[in-house]
């Protein structure tokens, strides 16, 4: 405030003057400073303000201006003169002796008087303001942008003279600054008259490559900047591409011109440009273009790679490519980009990361924000019509199915880092296959030159958003390639008929013992099972009841499957699914339970364990099934979850991405816990074998017991844990880990057979002490009974003698 009010007083000198524009610009940087528009100096009176520092010789430097006025008579076999201003330090006057064409510094902004346009001129004044927020919004009629730093230049001369004054401008674009769609750039000097941005007398700017800077040179003194405007191209015919220049030619044309373009330039701009042309002219065409001007996929990779500082992205109806720095500050993460056909590509950040659900979206990449520490650069191009990429696998048959997407970064340092990258892609009408397929998300290996899914997930498929959805560990070239589906049969394979087989065998093994338990109890009632005896016949029992309903879902998915690209579960095979799976709970539950009580009575001894805590474990183990099949049962009612899926003549079952939290996992807990008691249990064993006098038939008939009973949890938990529902996620190691679960199944009917002997046996030796305690305590009874007559008949003897 007292900086304007100083300036606005006429009557101060040029020292006020100059202090006052310094204070005033160093001020502003608080944009609290501008919300009083009364303190906002207007262009026109900043250039009145400058003309003031006459015949005097003075420097105000700061980081956000430098006001420099100057005796010319001091510059001498000078060719140019003048001053520059470098961002984060400051400015400094130049003197550009004879012989010096060009201003090689690194500075931010900069104007410089040639000599020869100074004759007649006795002194001058010049103003660069660092980052001129208050000019930022001054042009209303022109749609002229402010981009760089502003340069106020005012000469003083002796006398009134019509000779033209020449000015070196040099501008570099500041950031917050740069255009955010293709752009033209002008040399321009602020009319005061008009109130607009206006190019007269001044060049077209020219960009200097290697100082990262836009010159061009002015006939007369004012307000000068770099301004843009958004670029206005003509539209080429389908036959045609769009030039960088906007010009427009053929398709072969384009595409030579880029091919050219790209093997003469290291500069990332010229190679983002040709890239985004070369790929329009190879586009929806048929043209047999000359083979010179083809680029292979390396190529284009290697040039994605290449590219630095690629901050507007290149957008069109074909692709999007661009190169950013994945930090954009305020918390704005570059994550990736998507395309929709049509409409044209867009940057994905952590603004708009919830715009990658959009259903239109053709194809779309989101790299991990932890998977981009330490990333300099996020490279990325997508192509929407790959057509060009057709048939680039002529080994693994694979073919195209979805839009191209390339992905690479680049960091600080060598040392190799996590990658987690998710992939969007929509099968194109045009590469949609004609037959049954099976879909892969892979990328192309330039060395094999095929398409390979090492290090990326199986596509799963998104009915909401009709799409395919994977993850990938690793950078590269991706996309959904598709082979033909192998054709699913409805007669059973051997594996399928092994499985039922075992599990039967295993079902009419546990009928068998039921029917000679019960037989038994008939015949001899002394040697029928005890209740303290079917504790380890329960858990077999619940195994089989498993079974039973397995192999009902398993027949009714395979009796009433429609066609083998039917995908969701039909009423009748999800309700035996969720019994299925309450029963494979239930079943660890009572396994755990049952090895856990035997714990207590093999480990800890004393006291010794009770059936009632037996029973509420296992009422226990109940609930917890229920509950848990509750919860799977309430997700899958909401189709979005994808919980369940149907695989056509196989199963109703878990689909992959949740299979681990549903079955794995669990399955994977009950399996260590019987581990652990296994190992406890082993070790008592083992020490009373050691230490035992003699041998203790029953209890080695009940460690027996035990062990079968470990065995059957541990056959049962890897079974189930690699069984035929990992077959859907990998068929060949599937097929494999298939086999575990029959074998294992099987194993449950030998299980119960040894389980159902070692219990009887165990009851005959209980019924056989019995028997001889029977037999010891009958002599035993003889002898007293005798003894007792004799004692009588002789004590009736002593009556009558005493008689």
């Amino acid at each position: 405030m007292s900086a304007v009010n100083t300036l606005r007083n006429t009557t101060a000198h040029e020292n006020e003057t100059a202090d006052a524009l310094s204070l005033y610009f160093s001020s502003i940087v608080s944009p609290i400073e501008l919300l009083d528009s009364r303190y906002v100096l207007s262009p026109y009176e900043i250039d009145s303000y400058v003309d003031r520092l006459k015949n005097v010789t003075l420097m105000r430097n700061t980081k956000a201006s430098f006001i420099l006025a100057q005796d010319i008579s001091q510059f001498a076999n000078i060719q140019r003169v003048g001053a520059t201003f470098t961002r984060g330090i400051g400015g400094a006057g130049v003197g550009i002796p004879n012989g010096t064409d060009t201003l090689s510094s690194n500075a931010t902004a900069a104007a410089l008087f040639e000599s020869k346009s100074l004759s007649d001129v006795k002194s001058f004044s010049m103003l660069i303001i660092d980052s001129p927020d208050t000019y930022r919004n001054i042009d209303n009629s022109t749609k002229r942008n402010l981009v760089s730093s502003v340069i106020v230049a005012s000469p003083q001369r002796n006398i009134a003279s019509s000779n033209a004054i020449n000015i070196a401008l040099y501008f570099r674009v500041l950031p917050g600054f740069e255009p955010k769609v293709p752009a033209d750039y002008f040399c321009s000097f602020y009319d005061t008259n008009t109130q607009a941005w206006n190019e007269s007398g001044c060049t077209h700017p020219t960009y200097n490559e290697s100082l990262d800077r836009y010159e061009c040179n002015c006939s007369h003194t004012t307000t000068f900047a770099l301004v843009w405007s958004p670029k206005v191209c003509h539209q080429c015919s389908s036959s045609e591409v769009l030039l960088p220049n906007c010009t427009c030619v053929t398709k072969p044309n384009g595409q030579e011109w880029a091919v050219e373009a790209l093997k003469n330039t290291t500069n990332s701009t010229v190679i983002a440009d040709a890239l985004s042309v070369y790929i329009s002219a190879v586009a929806k065409t048929n043209q047999t273009a000359n083979q010179n001007n083809l680029l292979t996929v390396a190529q284009i990779d290697t040039y994605v790679n290449n590219m630095t500082n690629v901050n507007e992205p290149r957008n069109n109806n074909d692709s999007i490519l661009f190169a950013k720095q994945p930090d954009q500050g305020n918390n704005v993460m570059i994550l990736g980009a998507s395309f929709t056909t049509g409409v044209g590509g867009q940057v994905i950040d952590s603004s708009n990361i919830d715009r990658v659900n959009t259903p239109s979206i053709t194809a779309a990449a989101v790299v991990d924000n932890q998977s981009l520490i330490d990333v300099v650069s996020l490279n990325m191009l997508i192509i929407d019509k790959p057509t060009a990429y057709t048939n680039v696998d002529q080994k693994t048959n694979r073919t195209l199915a979805s839009s191209i997407i390339m992905v690479t970064l680049r960091r600080n340092d060598t040392k190799p880092a996590s990658m987690d990258i998710s992939l969007y892609f929509k099968v194109l009408s045009e590469f949609k296959p004609k037959v049954p397929a099976d879909y892969f998300c892979s990328f192309y290996d330039t060395n094999t030159q095929a398409w390979n899914e090492s290090g990326c997930t199986k596509p799963i498929f998104k009915s909401s958003l009709n799409r395919y959805e994977c993850s990938c560990d690793h950078t590269t070239t991706f996309a959904l390639v598709w082979l033909p589906k192998l054709h699913l049969t409805r007669y059973l394979n051997s594996q399928d008929i092994a499985s039922l087989v075992f599990q039967s065998i295993s079902i009419c093994c546990f009928i068998a013992i039921i029917i000679h338990a019960i037989v038994i109890r008939f015949r001899d009632p002394t040697m029928s099972l005890q209740t303290n005896d079917l504790p380890p016949l329960m858990s077999c029992a619940v195994t089989m009841i498993l079974f039973i309903f397995f192999i009902a879902l398993a027949m009714t998915t395979y009796t009433k499957t429609s066609s083998e690209d039917q995908t969701s579960c039909f009423l009748s095979s999800s309700v035996l699914m969720f019994f299925v799976y309450f029963f494979i709970i239930f079943m660890f539950c009572i396994k755990t339970s049952v090895a856990y009580f035997n714990f207590l009575r093999f480990v800890c001894l004393f006291p010794p364990p009770s059936y009632r805590r037996l029973f509420v474990i296992l009422l226990i183990s109940f609930f917890i099934s229920l509950i848990w099949v509750s919860v799977a049962a309430g997700l899958n009612s909401n189709p979005s979850y994808d919980i369940t899926q149907l695989y056509p003549y196989k199963l109703c079952w878990f689909t992959r991405d949740v299979i681990y939290y549903f079955l794995t996992i669990p399955v994977g807990v009950f399996l260590l816990i019987n581990t652990i008691v296994f190992i406890l249990v082993a070790l008592r064993i083992i020490n009373h074998a050691r230490h035992a006098t003699s041998p203790h038939q029953p209890y080695e008939r009940m460690k027996r017991c035990v062990l079968i009973l470990l065995l059957s949890s541990a056959t049962q938990g890897i079974g189930w844990l690699f069984g035929p529902l990992l077959t859907f996620i990998n068929p060949e190691a599937g097929n494999i880990l298939g086999w575990f679960f029959v074998i294992f199944n099987g194993l449950e009917g030998l299980w119960v057979i040894l389980l159902y002997i070692v219990i009887r046996s165990l009851r005959m030796d209980k019924q056989k002490r019995v028997v001889a305690a029977e037999q010891l305590m009958k002599p035993k009874e003889q002898i007293s009974y005798k003894y007792g007559k004799y004692f009588e008949e002789d004590n009736k003897n002593e009556d009558i003698v005493t008689g």
